[in-house]
């Protein structure tokens, strides 16, 4: 078994020692390191996070274990915390979990007896959680990846096409940016722009390519690509935040767009974005049917539609931010 190490922060020296003992003997612990606050714990992190395991003492000078858990959690140290109370304060080992730590012991009776067996299940469902998450991760990246090559033969069907969901994300995140929204929902438009037009995949390529304008007929069908990207997705639930953005990105301000003719707010915040990053980049990229429009003449249509087709708010943040990305 490999060397196993826990950092021990208890203030009071007796207890650390009967501690550490049972650790060493009965849980397979090759070092224990001991501070005595809250704060010890934190710069002792801050200089060496290399532990296997805290086990963390609710009553601290200074900070108190919660508020010591809570800055844990926050620096987003990978290691498990167990919390350790005195008897008759449950509701603060309850709070502890709540707040991330994997398990507690109570400061009761003969509680060193049962800190190895607690420190050995922490650890082996810390372990457990990292093989699952890691899985997932794989997971993820695998249907990713598999989504980018159908982006990539959408792409192929059409030459003037190629690039263009990487140029919608290019210009969603800067508006994003722009309007100053977290870092989150960045990354959700950003993702939404690389996937918005995956639902093309379905769409015959006959159609995509007709060089001339659309029947009423076709232009249906080609509309019914925001619906069968949504199924493509759907079956990825971590990519649920995106759906929104994937089914409405061809709603209008007006009401006047599809799938739903939603108007207004009605419309996802991510998905009045992209519209117009997807206009813009639509316009400013040559098609089998028509050249590109030049850079200044598809921003001032951009700014022409602000109010009817785009949101007035989005148009606004796009022709700040266009000006850095030209």
């Amino acid at each position: 078994m490999r060397s196993l190490r826990v950092l021990l922060v208890e203030d009071n020296p007796d207890r650390a020692e009967l501690a550490g003992r049972a650790l060493l003997r009965e849980a397979h612990v090759n070092e224990v390191v001991r501070v005595e606050s809250g704060q010890d714990c934190l710069e002792r992190l801050a200089n060496d996070c290399k532990f296997d395991l805290i086990l963390l003492d609710y009553s601290l000078p200074g900070i108190d274990g919660l508020l010591t858990l809570g800055e844990i959690n926050k620096n987003g140290y990978d290691m498990p915390v167990i919390m350790v109370t005195g008897h008759g304060n449950e509701e603060v080992a309850a709070e502890a979990i709540k707040i991330g730590a994997y398990d507690y012991v109570v400061k009761s009776g003969n509680y060193l007896a049962a800190l190895p067996a607690v420190v050995m299940k922490t650890l082996e469902n810390h372990r457990i959680k990292k093989e699952h998450a890691q899985l997932r991760e794989n997971i993820e990246q695998n249907y990713l990846d598999t989504l980018e090559v159908l982006i990539s033969v959408i792409e192929a069907k059409d030459s003037y096409t190629r690039g263009h969901s990487e140029g919608v994300s290019k210009y969603a995140f800067a508006i994003a940016k722009e309007m100053k929204l977290s870092s989150g929902e960045m990354e959700r438009i950003r993702a939404a722009g690389l996937l918005h037009d995956i639902g093309k995949i379905a769409i015959d390529k006959q159609i995509l390519l007709k060089n001339g304008p659309l029947t009423d007929e076709e232009r249906k069908v080609v509309q019914t690509h925001c619906e069968c990207g949504v199924k493509i997705l759907k079956p990825a639930t971590f990519l649920g935040e995106i759906l929104p953005i994937v089914h409405q990105h061809h709603e209008r301000f007006d009401g006047k767009g599809y799938p739903q003719g939603l108007k207004g707010d009605e419309i996802d915040q991510g998905a009045r974005i992209l519209a117009v990053a997807d206009s813009f980049e639509a316009m400013t990229s040559a098609r089998s049917y028509r050249s590109a429009m030049p850079f200044e003449e598809a921003v001032d249509e951009i700014r022409r539609h602000a109010g009817g087709q785009l949101d007035p708010e989005v148009v606004e943040a796009f022709l700040t931010a266009v000006k850095k990305i030209k």
